[in-house]
C-alpha cells in the first residue's frame, strides 16, 4: 500500500512537472509573439514615416491596415495617433475630432523629443483650425514655436509658421502675415522645398500689396521670378500674387493687357473678384459686373467683404448710386459684425497674452533660478565658510607644528652650534695647548740652548782662567820682581781660580764660596773689579797690552775690552757697566783699532789678538 502511495505520488509529481513546463512553453511562445507583433507593427510605423512626404496616401494605407489590438503600449499608441494624424492633413482629409490624435496629446506634450512635441501642437493646432476655434489654434502654433531652437524638423516648423501667419492675416495683422511667410520661405529654401519656398513668398508679396509697399513688393519679386524660371510649376503661385501687384502698382495699359492676357484663364473666385477690381480701375466696369455676375457668394465673411467693396466700386463709378449706398449698408453691417466677432476672440490678443504668459512663466522660472542661486550660494558659502574654517584650523594646526618643528630645530641648531663651539674650543684649546707645548718645548730648547752656550761660554771661561792661572804661576813663578800691588792681584786670582776650577771638578759649591764673594764684590766695586782684571792682564798678557796702548786706547777702554777678553758678550758688558755710552765707547774703540762697524764681533777680535800675542 505505501509502495503504491509512492508510485502515485511520483507520477502525480511527473505529471505536474510535465504541467509546468507546457505552461512555460505557452507562456514563452505568447511572448514570442508579442515581441514579433510588437516588431512588425513597429517596423509597419516605420516605413509610413518615410513614405509620409512623398506617398502621404501610400502612408495612410499602411496605417489603416495596422490591427488596433497590436497598438497597445502608450508610446506606441502615441506615434500611431501622431503618424495617422499627419496622414490624414497630407492626404487632405479634415478632421475637426481629437479621437485620432488625443493619445499623442496626452504623451508627447510631456515625454516627447522636441520634433515629437511640435508635430503634436502643429496637429492639434490644423483641427482647431477645422472646427473654427482660432484662438485654440493660434495657442498650439505658439506652444510649437517657442521650440523652434530645438527641433530638428525644418519642414514642419515652416509649415506652423505659414499656418500661424494665416491667423494673423485674419487679425489685420499684415506684418506678421508677411515676417512668418518670409521666415517660413528661409526655411524651404533651405532644405530644397523650392515650390513651397515659392508659395511663402508670394504669401508675403500679398502681404506687401496689401501694406501699399511698392518697393518691398518689387523685391520679393526679383527673388520669385527667378526662382519661377527654375521651377515653371512654381508660376501656379505667382500669378495669384501678380494679379493685385499689377492692379495696385502699375498703369492702366499694363493692366488692360495683363487682364486680356489672361482673362480666358479659368480663374478662383478671388481671383476673377480681382479681374472685375481690375478692369474697374481702368473704367470697363461692364467686364467688372460679368465677372463679379459669374460668381456665387463667398462662404466667408472676408471674402464677401471683398466682393463687396469691388462691386460698390462699380456701381459708383456706373453712376448707380443708390444700388451702391444699399450695397455699402450691406458691407457696413458685414464689417461691424466681422470686427465685433473679432474683438469678441481672444485671437486679436492671443499673440500678447502668449507673450504675456511666456513672460510670466520666465519670470517664475527666473524667480525659481534665483531662489536655487540663492540657495546654492547659501550652501556654497556655508561649504566655503567650512572650508575656510578648516584651512584655518589646518593652516593654524600646522603652524603651529611648524613652530614646534622650528623651534625643536631651532633647539637642535642651538645645540648643534654649541656642540660645534664647543668641539671648536676643545680643538682652539687642544691648539693651544699644542703652541704652548710647542712654545714650552722652543723656550725648554732655548733654555736648553743657553744653557749650552753658557756652559760653552763657562768652559771657555774656565779655560780662559786655566790658562790665565797658569799664565800667573808661570809669572809668579819666574818675576819675582813684580810690584807687591800685582803680586797680590795674581795671587788672588790664583786663589778664586783654584776654587772656581775645583768646584768645576767636584761639583761642590762650597769650593766656589770665595769665587762668590769675588762675583759679589765685583759687582759692588765694577772700577776696581776692571782695573784689577787690566792690571791682570797686563801681567799675563804683555803684548797683548801694549798692542791696545799703542793704538791709544785709554784705560777706560782698556779695562772695557779686557771685559770682552775675559769671554763676556757685548749685552752682557753693557748690562754690567750700566752706562748708556757703551755703544758710543765700543765705536770709538773699533775706530781706534781700524775695525769696520760690520767686520767682525769686537769680543772675538779681542781674544783672537790676545792668543796671537801668545805664541
Amino acid at each position: 500500500m505505501a509502495n503504491t502511495k509512492k508510485i502515485l505520488n511520483v507520477e502525480t509529481a511527473k505529471f505536474i512537472r510535465k504541467d509546468q513546463w507546457l505552461i512555460i512553453t505557452l507562456v514563452a511562445v505568447m511572448l514570442l509573439a508579442a515581441c514579433e507583433r510588437h516588431t512588425q507593427t513597429w517596423e509597419q510605423m516605420d516605413m509610413a514615416e518615410r513614405l509620409m512626404n512623398s506617398q502621404p496616401d501610400s502612408a495612410l494605407f499602411i496605417l489603416k491596415n495596422i490591427p488596433v489590438s497590436s497598438v497597445k503600449e502608450k508610446e506606441m499608441a502615441a506615434r500611431y495617433a501622431l503618424l495617422k494624424s499627419m496622414a490624414l492633413d497630407k492626404n487632405y482629409i479634415d478632421t475637426t475630432r481629437f479621437d485620432v490624435l488625443q493619445p499623442a496629446i496626452d504623451y508627447y506634450i510631456e515625454n516627447g523629443s522636441p520634433d515629437e512635441q511640435l508635430r503634436t501642437y502643429y496637429y492639434q493646432g490644423r483641427i482647431y483650425q477645422n472646427q473654427g476655434d482660432d484662438d485654440s489654434a493660434m495657442r498650439s502654433f505658439m506652444n510649437g514655436l517657442d521650440l523652434r531652437q530645438r527641433v530638428t524638423d525644418t519642414l514642419l516648423l515652416a509649415h506652423t509658421l505659414v499656418a500661424q501667419g494665416t491667423l494673423y492675416l485674419k487679425q489685420y495683422k499684415t506684418s506678421e502675415f508677411i515676417h512668418n511667410n518670409m521666415e517660413a520661405a528661409r526655411l524651404y529654401g533651405a532644405i530644397g522645398r523650392d515650390i513651397l519656398e515659392i508659395k511663402s513668398y508670394t504669401n508675403a508679396l500679398d502681404g506687401y500689396v496689401m501694406l501699399n509697399d511698392k518697393s518691398a513688393a518689387d523685391s520679393l519679386l526679383s527673388i520669385c521670378v527667378p526662382l519661377v524660371q527654375k521651377n515653371p510649376n512654381g508660376e501656379a503661385y505667382l500669378f495669384p500674387s501678380l494679379l493685385p501687384y499689377t492692379i495696385e502698382f502699375c498703369s492702366h495699359d499694363d493692366i488692360k493687357a495683363f487682364l486680356d492676357k489672361y482673362q480666358d484663364l479659368e480663374l478662383t473666385k478671388d481671383e476673377t473678384v480681382n479681374f472685375a477690381k481690375g478692369y474697374s480701375k481702368i473704367g470697363e466696369c461692364d467686364k467688372a459686373l460679368t465677372l463679379l455676375s459669374k460668381i456665387s457668394l463667398f462662404g466667408t465673411t472676408l471674402d464677401s467683404l471683398k466682393y463687396a467693396s469691388v462691386k460698390i466700386g462699380i456701381l459708383e463709378k456706373q453712376g448707380k448710386y443708390e444700388q451702391a449706398l444699399k450695397l455699402y449698408k450691406d458691407y457696413s453691417a458685414m464689417l461691424e459684425r466681422y470686427q465685433s466677432e473679432l474683438l469678441s476672440q481672444d485671437l486679436l490678443f492671443s499673440d500678447k497674452k502668449h507673450q504675456i504668459e511666456i513672460k510670466n512663466l520666465i519670470e517664475i522660472q527666473n524667480r525659481d533660478r534665483i531662489i536655487w542661486v540663492n540657495m546654492c550660494g547659501i550652501l556654497g558659502l556655508f561649504i566655503l565658510v567650512g572650508w575656510l574654517y578648516y584651512r584655518s584650523y589646518h593652516s593654524k594646526t600646522r603652524r603651529i607644528l611648524t613652530e614646534k618643528e622650528n623651534a625643536n630645530l631651532k633647539l637642535e641648531q642651538d645645540n648643534l652650534r654649541k656642540e660645534k663651539e664647543k668641539a671648536e674650543l676643545e680643538r682652539d684649546k687642544k691648539i693651544l695647548e699644542a703652541k704652548n707645548l710647542e712654545k714650552d718645548k722652543k723656550q725648554l730648547e732655548a733654555e736648553q740652548r743657553q744653557h749650552e752656550l753658557e756652559t760653552a761660554n763657562l768652559k771657555l771661561e774656565i779655560a780662559q782662567l786655566e790658562s790665565e792661572r797658569d799664565n800667573l804661576k808661570e809669572l809668579q813663578r819666574e818675576q819675582s820682581e813684580l810690584a807687591k800691588p800685582i803680586q797680590n792681584i795674581i795671587k788672588d786670582r790664583l786663589e778664586l781660580f783654584n776654587g772656581l776650577l775645583a768646584k768645576e771638578i767636584t761639583n761642590n759649591e762650597s769650593y766656589a764660596k770665595p769665587y762668590n764673594l769675588w762675583i759679589e764684590t765685583v759687582h759692588n766695586d765694577k772700577k776696581k773689579f776692571m782695573d784689577s782684571t787690566r792690571l791682570a792682564f797686563a801681567a799675563s798678557h804683555p803684548k797683548f797690552m801694549e798692542y791696545l796702548e799703542q793704538h791709544g786706547l785709554s784705560t777706560d777702554e782698556i779695562n772695557y775690552l779686557c771685559l770682552y777678553a775675559i769671554g763676556l758678550r757685548g749685552k752682557e758688558v753693557g748690562e754690567y757697566i750700566q752706562i748708556k755710552r757703551h755703544y758710543i765707547i765700543s765705536h770709538e774703540i773699533r775706530k781706534k783699532l781700524g775695525l769696520d762697524e760690520h767686520e767682525t764681533n769686537i769680543g772675538l777680535y779681542i781674544r783672537r789678538q790676545m792668543k796671537t800675542f801668545e805664541k
